[in-house]
């Protein structure tokens, strides 16, 4: 391993060996999976995942692990009845309202489930391959707890939030690790809404694992709304199993720098994912959406719908790739990636990717990246609006059909606000 790479490593294994003092629980698997990030170290600008995402200002960086402590939190306003905090990567239990947890569901840490008689293992697992299993690893092995949410089958619970807190005045990390899991026929929908309580430099490398069940449908909504000075690093894990659901919802309008890799495996037949996101880039962030479809069995279907907006000197990076395996005939597959670009200095690359081993499918996929219509700009201009209003008119019709699956009220509600509030900032800096 270079130089290069072995220096930003030595804060992590600090942070690693302090957190093994004194602890025995999980510390073969979490060993495991340092030694795992350590074999893989940070990515390289020559790895073809992070072709257009260069990590060496985050490898430049020190931060500290925050302690297990309970500190005071200011909670944005709940997006749910149900609300439980993951602060710094620790369940919060003693800032969720006794008793209010919707029914049919199971709320546990890691120690409780493993004494419920699963196996840590694959508790803590890492999941191989991708631009993010280093990450992956490291959370596995930093993660001080995880949240495990499971779903009763049959059950149609009322939405829930999590909402993922990082906190401190100094530069710091957490890694926060959350599993949901879907009974089979259930009907759930999840908030996971990431923010920080300041401006403080931190990184926040999360890690999510989903498992939908036969006849079951789970939405998930995610939110990224962390400062401008904040490294989110987030891998998204999803198996579907028979005839089962799974819709994501995502919106990416903060941080600084935000990766996410989102993996399905529709693992039985006729399970299916709708997959749909945004994300707005403007000042000087840079957000890189990794999103991995694998079509493994018979009549399974796919959807994957992002739009992108970049202004300022703002990046955008979008890969989709679906992957229909020898077998699994008469799938389907839809990807679609459309960007705008507010601002000459503004920048997305979008590629989108089918691989198909099956003769009998419905596969397509397209990308466009360009401007505001001139054409469309005169004509709202002659019916009374000014430059600046005509160009937000735009951009909200642009955004319109990924934010029109946003379903669940509060949420779209707040990723609707967010985005008007920053796009009459651009096109007032812009117009």
């Amino acid at each position: 391993m270079s130089a290069v790479v072995a220096e930003p490593l030595a804060q992590y294994r600090e942070a690693f060996e302090a957190q093994q003092t004194g602890q025995t629980f999980a510390e073969p698997q979490r060993t495991a999976a340092f030694a795992r990030f350590a074999e893989l170290g940070f990515p390289a600008p020559r790895d073809e995942a992070w072709k257009y995402t260069n990590l060496r200002r985050l490898q430049s960086r020190r931060f500290r692990s925050p302690a297990r402590s309970t500190p005071a939190v200011e909670l944005p306003a709940p997006l749910a009845p149900f609300r439980l905090p993951v602060v710094d990567g620790l369940p919060r239990w003693d800032l969720c309202a006794p008793g209010t947890a919707p029914g049919g569901l199971r709320l546990r840490s890691l120690e409780q489930t493993h004494r419920d008689g699963e196996s840590l293992g694959a508790l803590l697992r890492v999941p191989p391959g991708g631009g993010t299993e280093g990450f992956a690893a490291l959370n596995a092995a930093l993660s001080p707890d995880l949240l495990v949410v499971d779903v009763d089958a049959g059950a149609q619970p009322g939405p829930i939030e999590i909402t993922v807190m990082a906190t401190g005045d100094e530069p710091g990390m957490s890694h926060p690790r959350i599993l949901v899991r879907s009974g089979a026929g259930s009907d759930a929908r999840i908030i996971i809404r990431h923010a920080s309580d300041s401006g403080t430099e931190r990184l926040v490398n999360a890690f999510v694992e989903v498992e939908v069940g036969a006849d079951a449908t789970l939405h998930l909504y995610r939110l990224l709304a962390q400062g401008e000075r904040c490294f989110h690093l987030e891998r998204v894990e999803a198996t579907v199993a028979q005839r089962g659901r799974f819709v994501m919802h995502d919106a990416q309008l903060g941080a600084g720098l935000g990766r996410i890799d989102l993996n399905v495996r529709l693992a039985a037949p006729g399970a299916a994912a709708e997959l749909t996101g945004l994300f707005l880039a403007d000042d000087a962030r840079h957000f890189d959406t990794h999103v991995h479809v694998d079509h493994l069995a018979v009549g399974t279907r796919s959807l994957q719908d992002y739009r992108g907006i970049a202004a300022g000197r703002g990046r955008g990076v979008f890969n989709g790739k679906s992957v229909v395996h020898e077998g699994a005939q008469q799938s389907q597959a839809r990807q679609t990636s459309r960007n705008l670009l507010l601002s000459a200095s503004a920048e997305i690359d979008t590629k989108p990717e089918l691989e198909i081993y099956a003769d009998d499918v419905k596969c397509s996929h397209g990308a466009t990246t360009g401007r505001l219509d001139p054409a469309a700009l005169f004509y709202l201009r002659s019916r009374g609006l000014t430059a600046s209003e005509a160009r937000a008119a735009l951009t909200r019709a642009f955004a319109g059909a990924v934010l029109s699956r946003m379903d669940h009220e509060p949420f779209a509600t707040i990723v609707h606000d967010l985005l008007d509030g920053r796009l009459a900032r651009l096109v007032e800096v812009t117009g």
